[in-house]
């Protein structure tokens, strides 16, 4: 018969009671390690290493009880199941113990049954701490769909706020640029309208990061080799570091490439160095490693992930804030010198391509955070989801004579963009929606050359406006302006326009890519 390996720490200052019980084990079955302490002192010494699947201690010994040996484990996390032994006690001292912590109380009279109720009690004791397990794996999974459910409607939210700030940058920009173009460059005023211009491009930059965090930024989705990513984006990174930060590259050889957007993925490498930086305050080492592993991904299933590292020697994150980074505008830094979304736009970035992320840290020790990503495998085909490719890097002579039905619901953009295609010389009809839109071009579709129309409008969007114009004429040249991007079920359709414009656009490049459709 095989019998069952047992390591047993003995809290005893009888020899005797210690052979007996050993004796009883044996005779049931049960190979016994044994380990021995004969009083506190002892005790406290062999605790730093102690393995054992079991300790049965004595309740009364001259210098320790067994209560306090239950309290002294619980203070140090030493968790292992206890039973008292001992030869006089009655009910009331047997609940007290049950109460403190022991699993078992046995009588030394009744040392005959000691195997069954050691047996009996690490059964107890594995199903507890099985069930505590489970505990709490469900609480992580529960905090980690809170998370990502808050995290969706803050985003939704952000996205809202992006797009009418967008407008509202449409708006500033445009007049900007009238303005400026009536202003001559030895005015006292042109630099100040120069400078009304930049402050319109730095508040686009912020609802971009906007929409990158409520997703809803068009993504771009191809094939990446990460350790050739990385290594190509060190160009990018180091001079923003500073001298005093040492980059630091342990990437495995072999490991399999990922799907992803390259400019959103770069937009999490650079959060998490900017990160970094601060949290060295411009002087330490910083490690970025790649390997191949084996993971439980957040909904608890195991599964084969790359996993980027970035790791910093920086001052750490506080144990109270560990929980709250991810959160949008959260920032330990002083006011001015940070929004707040950088982490909450990794943690948006990663999840939206499948992937999560973990963070460990300690204060003073630095912080590691692991992103995981599925890998492709190498016959897997790489569908472009959509396109982010919003400008071209040159400016061409935008001028036409051709007409445009512009549709915009915002009667400020409608209003500055109208005008400003006037002046590049080009005839335009106005629509305040995809209905009205419809209307015009029933009666007007002749003199009509290309549509020029806003994505989100009442009565109808400006996707289900192109479909119908589609219907009627495939040949339909049209331009799409969102603030947020498109979504993957409309990412087909989009595909047959001439171009998406993301706003806040100026003027100038929008007359450009009009003059590019038309010349198409």
């Amino acid at each position: 018969m095989t019998r069952r390996t047992l390591k047993i720490f003995f809290l005893e200052d009888n020899p005797d009671d210690v052979e007996l019980e050993i004796y009883e084990l044996t005779r049931e079955g049960f190979a016994v390690t044994p380990d021995l302490a004969r009083s506190r002192e002892e005790f406290l010494r062999k605790l730093p290493g102690l393995d054992a699947d079991i300790i049965l201690a004595d309740f009364a010994l001259p210098d320790i009880t067994g209560i306090e040996a239950i309290q002294i484990c619980r203070d140090r996390k030493i968790d292992v199941p206890i039973i008292f032994i001992t030869g006089a006690g009655d009910e009331l001292i047997a609940v007290d113990s049950l109460r403190e912590g022991a699993i078992d109380y046995i009588l030394k009279k009744n040392i005959s049954g000691l195997s069954v109720r050691v047996a009996r009690a690490l059964d107890i004791w594995a199903e507890r701490k099985a069930k505590e397990r489970a505990e709490s794996e469900r609480e992580k999974f529960q905090e980690l769909l809170f998370q990502a459910q808050k995290m969706e409607s803050i985003g939704t939210l952000a996205s809202g706020v992006a797009h009418d700030f967008n407008n509202i940058m449409t708006g500033i920009l445009g007049y900007a640029e009238m303005i400026l173009a009536a202003t001559s460059e030895d005015s006292p005023h042109y630099e100040k309208i120069k400078i009304i211009s930049s402050l319109c491009q730095r508040g686009a930059a912020l609802t971009h990061q906007l929409l990158i965090f409520g997703r809803k930024m068009p993504i771009k989705l191809e094939r990446i080799n990460i350790n050739s990513f990385i290594r190509e984006t060190m160009t990018i990174l180091r001079p923003v570091t500073g001298a005093g930060v040492e980059i630091m590259l342990n990437l495995q050889d072999g490991i399999p490439d990922i799907q992803a957007d390259a400019g959103q993925l770069t937009q999490v490498l650079m959060n998490l160095t900017l990160n970094a930086r601060h949290a060295m305050d411009s002087e330490g080492l910083l490690v970025f490693t790649t390997e191949r592993c084996s993971a439980f991904d957040p909904d608890g299933k195991q599964g084969e992930y790359l996993r980027i590292s970035v790791s910093d020697t920086g001052i750490g994150i506080p144990e109270s804030d560990i929980q709250k980074i991810f959160d949008p505008f959260f920032t330990t830094k002083s006011a001015g010198k940070g929004t707040g979304l950088g982490l909450a736009i990794v943690y948006s970035v990663v999840y939206a391509h499948g992937g999560w992320i973990d963070v460990s840290s300690k204060p003073g020790r630095g912080t590691t955070f692991k992103i995981y990503f599925p890998p492709l495998s190498e016959d897997t085909a790489v569908q472009v989801t959509s396109s982010n490719d919003f400008y071209d890097k040159e400016m061409n002579s935008s001028h036409g004579k051709e007409t445009i039905l512009f549709v915009e619901d915002e009667d400020m953009i409608r209003e500055i963009i109208s005008s400003a295609l006037k002046s590049y010389g080009y005839d335009v009809l106005l629509a305040r929606d995809g209905e009205e839109a419809m209307e015009i071009y029933r009666s007007r579709s002749d003199e009509i050359d290309i549509v020029l129309s806003d994505k989100t409008m009442p009565r109808k969007s400006g996707i289900e406006l192109f479909r119908e114009l589609k219907s009627m004429n495939p040949d339909i040249k049209f331009i799409l302006m969102t603030g947020y991007g498109v979504s993957e079920t409309d990412n087909e359709i989009c595909r047959d326009m001439e171009r998406i414009i993301t706003k806040p656009c100026p003027t100038m490049k929008i007359a450009h890519f009009v003059k590019t459709a038309l010349e198409n």
